[in-house]
């Protein structure tokens, strides 16, 4: 059946690009230069995660801004048709009945921001891609990280086999990657290199903000995380952020409470985990979901709001980020925010934030990781919140890196710097 699903969609891929070929590059003259920003999956499904706040969020500055400079304009593509116009409140559901799928065409001047991870999707029209740059718009993809191409183990055999295709238009069909840290750009450039790619493909930096508040927060709080929050106004807990599969670290988080609710079951933490169920992770998942303190000293939500996930942060004690690989690691920033502190897994790309609520670990051996979450407990609120880059000024120096603006209006430094 599934291989049905594909040859129908193969079918209506191939007709659509046939029959919308000449009309990539036909576009009336504008008054101003267009961001042609790519929403393809957030459109579909808004799956709550950490990409989808920073496309929430960079959507919402770049709409939000009025001027003679530039036009933001939402694009889309689907498995059966390539890029075409979506609406402004795209992210409004009620309208979608409305829609016009018109393909997207390009005049000189235009850029293309591949601002969603549409890894499954791009390589589909990449002759769409490659029109609109033989018609003088310049193509943009924000990379999040490389971990499918570097860790393919750690994810589904389908998602290793989109991000080497990609990939490989990343390299050959693009102007400017945009990475979200400088550890990305560095295993890019790596990659590159490995490859053997002679790429002319420039690397830019987006910064990450941490409030929340400015991404378009969804709002609303289930029963089940009132009596949560209830219950940790006298109770200590440690909170983990993050889908669960693989690289997330939770198999030896898990383990760490567990030693801890058995060796000091008077003041060990509870854990809460807000993360959607992932991949490669059914018995992990079903560990969890049988586990004998589970809405005891367990809590696991698979959903969870933008207002929800913000309480948490102020009702939790202490932040742990066991992931064993990120792009950015946004749970660090969005906690320094709520001014709480954090363990995390001491990795190059956590280090590269420089946020002074902090603490790393090495150990992930249930004794040693278990008496460093005990000290996590003792750090307690930070006294003031640090410095820290929000959203408008991230987009701010987006558009600098975009070659859109030419001067920037920079926050003071902030504990987080870009490394040189």
């Amino acid at each position: 059946m599934r291989n049905l699903v594909r040859a129908s969609d193969l079918g209506f891929r191939k007709a659509w690009l046939w029959r919308n070929r000449f009309g990539f590059g036909k576009a009336a003259t504008a008054r101003r230069p267009r961001l042609l920003v790519d929403v393809s999956a957030i459109i579909l499904h808004d799956a709550q995660t950490g990409i989808q706040r920073v496309v929430r969020a960079v959507w919402s500055e770049l709409n939000a801004r009025v001027d003679d400079v530039f036009e933001a304009v939402p694009v889309y593509a689907t498995n059966k048709r390539g890029y075409c116009y979506a609406p402004p409140d795209f992210l409004d559901r009620r309208h979608r009945a409305g829609w016009h799928a018109d393909p997207v065409s390009v005049h000189p001047g235009d850029k293309f921001i591949g601002l969603d991870l549409a890894a499954q999707l791009l390589p589909k029209y990449r002759r769409q891609l490659k029109a609109w740059r033989a018609h003088g718009a310049s193509t943009h993809i924000v990379v999040y990280d490389l971990l499918p191409l570097m860790r393919p183990e750690w994810f589904s055999r389908a998602t290793a086999s989109h991000f080497k295709r990609w990939f490989d238009v990343l390299a050959n069909d693009v102007d400017q990657a945009i990475c979200i840290s400088d550890q990305v750009a560095k295993d890019l450039r790596t990659h590159l290199r490995d490859a053997g790619m002679s790429s002319k493909l420039t690397i830019g930096r987006l910064r990450m903000g941490g409030d929340i508040s400015a991404s378009i927060p969804s709002t609303g709080l289930c029963e089940e995380a009132k009596s949560l929050l209830e219950h940790l106004r006298s109770k200590p807990a440690v909170l983990m952020v993050g889908t669960i599969e693989p690289r997330k670290g939770y198999d030896a988080a898990l383990t760490a409470f567990e030693h801890l609710w058995r060796t000091r079951p008077n003041d060990a933490p509870d854990l809460v985990i807000v993360g959607k169920p992932g991949w490669k992770t059914d018995a992990l998942q079903a560990r969890l979901r049988s586990h004998p303190e589970l809405l005891r000293r367990l809590h696991w939500f698979d959903r969870m709001s933008d207002e929800g996930l913000c309480m948490l942060y102020d009702a939790c004690r202490g932040v742990l980020m066991a992931s064993r690989g990120e792009g950015f690691g946004l749970p660090l920033i969005e906690a320094a925010m709520h001014r709480r502190p954090v363990l995390a897994r001491d990795i190059p790309v956590f280090r590269e934030q420089r946020l002074p609520n902090v603490q790393f670990f090495n150990d992930e051996e249930p004794a040693a990781l278990g008496e460093q979450l005990m000290q996590l407990l003792t750090v307690g609120v930070t006294m003031e919140t640090p410095q820290l880059p929000e959203w408008r000024e991230c987009v701010e120096d987006f558009l600098v890196e975009l070659g859109v603006k030419t001067i920037s209006r920079r926050a003071p430094k902030a504990p987080m710097l870009r490394a040189s």
